[in-house]
């Protein structure tokens, strides 16, 4: 499957830092991947290049197992030297057009977005929408379900043309029913995961509740085979098993 189409059908995306303090990446990265997670982001302010590329070829290496996909978080330069196949950029990262030119020619590049106007002008492959929930930030309120709501009307996400795109922002088990009850079917996820005793648990709890909004949505079967010619892009995942 080609990295298109595999961010097409993606649900689930983690993001998690490199555990630095935990010791265990390596083993954590190998549970969450047998658990379901489709896209699997790295991101750590805190740690080297080194420690980042390390991190990110540990991550690659599980994720060749399950055809799952690795992403870079918000560091354009270790992005360029892993040849990532996916950078995640924040709102207030470089432009996207800036961005492009570094990577190989088949890379993808999110955005992070976080009000209506972000969402119609990100030029992005795909999107991170919210913070979902969790208390305002410098004097800034999270835009939370009403930008859920919002990505849902104008990506809809059973259009094959659309941007996919995935809530994020304090969203656990006990409130992703009113994520997928806002027009999420994808989400992405750190604490709820990163935090836990049982990780592998977790991250199948979450898959089996996305799976069954998708499979509660008729139109997202013709959506999903759509999905799988939508593209052929050779890339680091790529390869036999």
């Amino acid at each position: 499957m080609g990295l298109t189409s595999r961010l097409k059908t993606a649900k689930l995306h983690l993001i998690t830092d490199v555990r630095a303090s935990q010791g265990d990446f390596r083993d954590f990265v190998v549970e969450v991947m047998r658990g379901g997670v489709d896209m699997l982001q790295v991101r750590d302010a805190d740690a080297t290049p080194e420690q980042l590329k390390h991190a990110l070829e540990i991550a690659q290496s599980a994720a060749l197992q399950v055809n799952a996909t690795v992403v870079v978080g918000h560091d354009l330069a270790v992005a360029k030297d892993f040849e990532a196949d996916v950078l995640h950029l924040g709102a207030a990262d470089e432009p996207i057009l800036e961005a492009r030119p570094a990577l190989p020619e088949h890379s993808l590049v999110g955005r992070s977005v976080h009000s209506a106007r972000q969402l119609a002008s990100a030029q992005a492959d795909y999107l991170f929408v919210g913070p979902v929930f969790g208390a305002s930030r410098d004097g800034i309120d999270f835009p939370g379900l009403d930008l859920v709501r919002e990505a849902a009307r104008q990506e809809v996400v059973s259009d094959r043309d659309a941007t996919p795109w995935f809530a994020v922002g304090g969203i656990t088990l006990a409130n992703l029913e009113q994520v997928i009850g806002a027009g999420a079917v994808r989400v992405a996820v750190s604490g709820a995961v990163t935090g836990s005793d049982d990780p592998q648990a977790i991250v199948a709890q979450f898959k089996q509740v996305l799976q069954q909004a998708w499979d509660d949505r008729p139109e997202m079967e013709s959506y999903t085979i759509g999905a799988f010619g939508s593209g052929t892009a050779h890339f680091k995942n790529d390869g036999a098993l």
